[in-house]
């Protein structure tokens, strides 16, 4: 049985789905920011953002990108197996993207008609698929994630290649090329996305006191960034990797062995939505932000609240909305979420 085989049992499989909804959810939180006069004039708004999202939110994509690594080369043993994944994730990630990017275009198109007055169309599809206004984000921002990864995967035959022939010698390169190229955000995830088709079901191995030696090193790095300050660029690689693989492996130390996803029905039920989650929390986890200070008044406390309850009740509403479009329109939500 090959090592790839070996791992997914169960409880690994039900491992991958757990850790996808606790990024997903940890992702909400990173999206959940406030307006400039409240970054400008409250502290503690700010204080608690940072202790939630600047810590645990900045390992959720590396992670999604560890995981979407180590299930594309899962099994691939030879160059042309690549090409069949590559024909499957056209389904399950391109189409879903371009749609997600029309769904938005509409949006925009319907709330700042002027925006695209003077634009042509090749422009507009530019904003809305790739880089909005030298962003380097598109319009609808939180879909970089998403973009990125179809890049990577038109990018998988050479990567490939540089697994197959250099092993844990292609991270070194793609850390190298990251720290040198003027643009990174793509390599940025290539280097998580080969890095968790290498390690990933290797972590198990990982004896129980380097978790919390990396949790410790994670921790220390994050406090070290937000109080004193480092180049981001060249230290953030360590601060990941060390939070994203101290994250996986406490999975293991504080989930019982006999634990089972179906006998926690809301949570079996939400890891089935992850993707659609993703896809489409924006716009109403920014409304549900802005209901709460809007009704309480404009305070630090009524920010910090908002902050911390305002995806936790986008959670279920949106879980709601998934549950009803796969139910009511199956073929529909199957397109929208490349049958995930």
């Amino acid at each position: 049985m090959s090592n790839f085989a070996a791992v997914m049992t169960t409880r690994f499989s039900e491992k991958l789905k757990v850790v996808s909804f606790m990024a997903i959810l940890a992702v909400f939180y990173l999206h959940a920011t406030f307006p400039e006069e409240v970054l400008a004039t409250m502290t503690v708004p700010v204080m608690v953002r940072q202790c939630i999202a600047d810590v645990f939110g900045h390992c959720a994509v590396p992670m999604f990108y560890a995981i979407s690594g180590f299930l594309f080369f899962r099994g691939i043993t030879q160059l042309p197996q690549v090409f069949g994944k590559i024909r499957k994730r056209i389904r399950t990630l391109l189409i879903p993207f371009v749609i997600a990017v029309l769904f938005f275009t509409g949006l925009f198109l319907v709330k700042e008609p002027a925006r695209f007055a003077e634009q042509s169309l090749w422009q507009i599809l530019y904003a809305c698929c790739y880089d909005d206004h030298g962003t380097l984000m598109p319009m609808a921002y939180h879909l970089w994630f998403l973009r990125d990864l179809v890049i990577i995967v038109a990018f998988s035959p050479l990567l490939y290649l540089l697994r197959r022939y250099l092993s844990y010698g292609c991270l070194v390169l793609l850390v190298l090329l990251y720290w040198w190229s003027p643009y990174t955000l793509f390599l940025y995830g290539m280097i998580w996305f080969m890095a968790g088709s290498l390690v990933l079901d290797r972590l198990e191995r990982l004896p129980r006191w380097s978790v919390w030696c990396l949790l410790g090193v994670f921790l220390f790095l994050v406090w070290f960034r937000l109080n004193v300050g480092y180049a981001w660029k060249y230290l953030n690689i360590l601060e990941i990797a060390s939070g994203i693989t101290g994250l996986w492996c406490l999975y293991d130390s504080v989930v019982p062995k006999d634990f089972e996803l179906k006998n926690v029905p809301w949570l079996n039920l939400a890891c089935q939505f992850t993707f659609f989650l993703y896809l489409y929390h924006e716009p109403l986890l920014h409304l549900l932000m802005k209901a709460i200070p809007a009704a309480l008044g404009h305070h630090a406390w009524s920010y910090t609240l908002s902050f911390l309850v305002s995806p936790l009740l986008f959670l279920p509403i949106g879980l709601a909305v998934g549950y009803a479009l796969r139910r009511l329109l199956p073929r529909l939500y199957g397109v929208i979420t490349g049958g995930r």
